[in-house]
């Protein structure tokens, strides 16, 4: 895609994203950028997917949105605002592999933006639709009932959504390429990398448990108060997860690639 056309498309979704208010100022300046390397390096197909991405979250953020902000509030580290970091978790991995793409022209790192691209709808949609589920969440380690929005969590109806977003994405990369078989490996690697995050986001996500409700929580503080840490690594947040979850669906997409 020719450096106008790339400006031009960028400039858009960021628009649509200020509009939205979906972005902090500083991530909103880093998300044109990423989409504009995207746009330019990728082509059209890239852009489409990465703007499927965001249309998604934004849709699925309107679906009762006050009962999401509910349950959100006490758990979540942070809002409904994305921030530098959060866009670097999401979206800087697969800027990387269409760099290498560029670098050497080996089409297996296109179908690994692609495969990255899925994963990245594959758990929003399993975050933001998957919190609405009337039935309880299990604890994708321990199969037991856990609180609605916990990190490791799933349900039904978020594995379904997952199913979903990756699909959707697989979709985009077989009309403009016409390959089955990539289809196929891009929907199992978007599907199979949110239970990816799932697994390290149970094991390994850090946790808090506040000392007045005893709610446990992402938070640092709760009912006004540091609530006290629960269990994980301190230093793997909710950004620092999704970026790990990002790496290893780009190796399994790699490996996968290999023996093909």
């Amino acid at each position: 895609m020719n450096l106008l056309m790339a400006f031009l498309l960028s400039f858009l979704l960021a628009f649509l994203a200020f509009i939205k208010k979906a972005l902090t100022p500083s991530a909103l300046i880093l998300a044109f950028i990423f989409a504009f390397l995207i746009a330019f390096i990728g082509g059209f197909p890239s852009f489409l997917m990465l703007s499927t991405v965001f249309l998604s979250t934004v849709v699925a953020g309107k679906i009762k949105a006050e009962k999401r902000k509910e349950i959100s509030k006490d758990i979540h580290e942070k809002g409904h605002q994305k921030d530098v970091m959060s866009i670097i978790a999401n979206v800087a991995p697969g800027v990387f592999s269409l760099i290498i793409y560029y670098l050497t022209k080996n089409n297996c790192y296109l179908i690994v933006y692609a495969a990255l691209m899925a994963e990245a709808i594959s758990d929003s949609l399993a975050s933001d639709i998957g919190i609405l589920s009337k039935k309880e969440p299990i604890n994708i380690l321990t199969f037991k009932k856990s609180s609605a929005g916990l990190s490791g969590n799933i349900s039904l109806l978020g594995v379904f959504a997952s199913f979903i977003g990756s699909l959707l994405i697989a979709l985009i990369y077989l009309i403009f390429y016409h390959n089955i078989s990539i289809f196929l490996i891009i929907t199992t690697c978007g599907f199979l990398g949110n239970f990816i995050d799932s697994y390290l986001g149970a094991l390994f996500q850090v946790k808090y448990k506040c000392p007045k409700c005893g709610i446990i929580t992402e938070k640092e503080t709760h009912c006004d108060t540091k609530t006290k840490y629960y269990q994980g690594i301190k230093i793997l947040n909710n950004d620092m997860i999704n970026i790990l979850s990002n790496i290893l669906t780009g190796l399994i997409c790699y490996i996968l690639l290999f023996f093909i």
